[in-house]
């Protein structure tokens, strides 16, 4: 993925802590000029740094560092690596922040004696001295400039254990990460952001680091996402270090706790300690399932959703909610635990098959109806590009769905009773019945959810309480995007009524449906008679036709 970089990059840090030659190979990867401060210096006056040292003092050559970064600084974009010493002057940090990032690598004392000891006579600070001398006038000179290169906006080690190569896909893919504008989930100290770009698999371990992520990794997935995603897979992998992947069978199905398990006994024989992070990379099923792992893995690791259906991006992998399924009900068993990050990559949707694209429309449209008539507006207008998939449609409804999520989830994490994220309900209620009818398998949990929306919007209307120009406006919409318009089995309103009873929100045995009173509005309503609920179920069936009322 290319993501734009547009600030210059600075790199700071001690002598012979790779500065030139990682800044050289950062600017010829971004295909921008490389300056060195010091050759710039030595060019501009004729006489090598030692000799400036020497004739004129350090004050002087300090006030020749500030005249070539004001040169240098309006010259961008550009990489440029200062001197060991350039952060002691204020004037220089001034100027370095006001035009760019500040990029710090950092060596060992003994790596860093090593490194000069092969360009003997090339550090005057360092002159005429011995390798114990050098020591500790390297340990004293870090010690003493610690505070200077702690001011770096981002900070890298540069020993040699890490090729050049790596380290610098490392920085570019870190400073791209940095200019990124994620939406965010506000939860005070869990707070966290959603990324959503074409492609973020190859940034994945710096999405970790912003997010002060263990660089332990485990990637959990699907085995459907061996063939449909390999390349993302892939990269994902790679940029995590070759880290081990985990593979449960794909289905709604397999969400259970004997699934689970086989989750935890991979962990515990490979030894994964607390610190560990968890990457969930696949549909809504891998990530409530990761995603409950990571909650109760020895207490708690962390863990980052990376969504590959439109379900999950829009969905369950935004707010916490981890789980998996019972027989006797749907996501029974579980916990709020929030990732550290959600990273969306669109191009996933790509391959996805048209089935599950439509199963995350319906919750999309969920939106529009609970809180944005816009947006609603919006998905009426603009069916016919959404379907095709063309991108610009695709980040609008992922970044609009996203948004109303996070603001939800924000005022209410953990859908307390008189919660507003009780609206995100909507069409659940009923959705989750059809889910349980069906044994998980029949109607995929979107499509479920679409025509639950339909038996909300007929009870709301039976209720006098949403207009019925609405429900037609809300069921065409649905229509025109070829979601299911009646259960496709025969079906029993009873079971389906006892199934409803089952839900998680069940209040103290009052039944909450979530209901609209117009586009853009929806309100929680208790104990709707069951002879009225039964009636508005009606309309699923396929023997009496959708929006009937019978």
């Amino acid at each position: 993925m290319s993501l734009p970089l547009k600030r210059n990059i600075w790199f700071t840090g001690f002598m012979a802590s790779g500065k030139s030659r990682i800044g050289s190979l950062t600017a010829a990867s971004l295909g921008w000029k490389f300056f060195d401060l010091d050759k710039v210096i030595e060019e501009k006056t004729g006489k090598t740094i030692p000799r400036i040292f020497a004739e004129d003092g350090e004050p002087a050559f300090r006030r020749l560092e500030v005249e070539a970064l004001q040169e240098l600084s309006g010259q961008g974009p550009l990489v440029a690596s200062l001197g060991g010493g350039t952060l002691v002057n204020p004037e220089a940090i001034a100027i370095i922040r006001s035009s760019g990032v500040l990029v710090g690598l950092f060596a060992s004392p003994e790596v860093i004696l090593e490194r000069v000891n092969r360009k003997e006579g090339s550090r005057p600070l360092l002159a005429g001295l011995d390798d114990d001398a050098k020591m500790a006038k390297i340990k004293e000179l870090l010690d003493a400039r610690k505070p200077l290169y702690a001011m770096a906006d981002l900070h890298f080690e540069s020993d040699e254990k890490v090729p050049h190569h790596v380290l610098t896909r490392r920085i570019i893919h870190r400073l791209q990460v940095e200019e990124l504008q994620p939406l965010r989930v506000e939860l005070a100290e869990r707070s966290y952001p959603i990324y959503v770009e074409a492609d973020l698999a190859g940034h994945m371990d710096s999405i970790a680091a912003k997010a002060d992520c263990p660089p332990r990794f485990l990637i959990v997935t699907d085995t459907n996402l061996k063939l449909h995603q390999k390349r993302m897979l892939e990269q994902l992998r790679g940029c995590l270090g070759d880290a081990r992947i985990f593979f449960f069978k794909p289905g709604e199905e397999e969400k259970n706790l004997k699934s689970l398990n086989k989750l935890f006994t991979f962990m515990l024989r490979h030894q994964y300690p607390r610190k560990t992070t968890v990457v969930a990379f696949g549909g809504g099923v891998v990530g409530d399932m990761a995603g409950f792992a990571a909650a109760v893995y020895m207490r708690g690791v962390d863990f980052i959703q990376a969504p590959t259906t439109l379900l999950s991006m829009v969905d369950s992998s935004v707010g916490g909610k981890t789980a998996v399924n019972h027989p006797l009900g749907k996501n029974m068993l579980g916990a709020f635990y929030q990732p550290k990050a959600v990273a969306i990559s669109l191009d996933a949707l790509s391959t996805l098959p048209d089935v599950e694209f439509l199963a995350g429309m319906a919750e999309v449209v969920k939106y529009g109806v609970i809180r944005d008539e816009g947006f609603f507006a919006y998905l009426e207008t603009n069916a016919e590009g959404i379907l095709a998939r063309k991108p610009e449609y695709l980040r609008e409804i992922v970044v609009r769905s996203c948004a109303i999520k996070a603001d939800v989830v924000g005022k209410d994490e953990r859908e307390t009773a008189a919660g507003v994220r009780a609206i995100l309900n909507y069409g659940h209620t009923f959705g989750h019945a059809f889910e349980v009818l069906g044994g998980y398998g029949l109607l995929p949990h979107g499509l479920a959810v679409a025509l639950g929306m339909r038996v909300a919007a007929r009870l709301a209307v039976l209720l006098g309480m949403f207009p019925e120009d609405a429900e037609r406006r809300q069921n065409a919409l649905l229509d025109k995007l070829g979601m299911p318009k009646v259960f496709p089995r025969r079906l029993d309103e009873q079971k389906a009524w006892d199934a409803m009873g089952l839900d998680k929100k069940v209040d103290a045995g009052s039944r909450v449906y979530i209901l609209p009173t117009r586009l853009g509005e929806v309100v929680p309503v208790k104990d709707v008679p069951k002879e009225t609920v039964l009636r508005a179920l009606g309309c699923a069936r396929s023997d009496t036709g959708p929006g009937s009322g019978a």
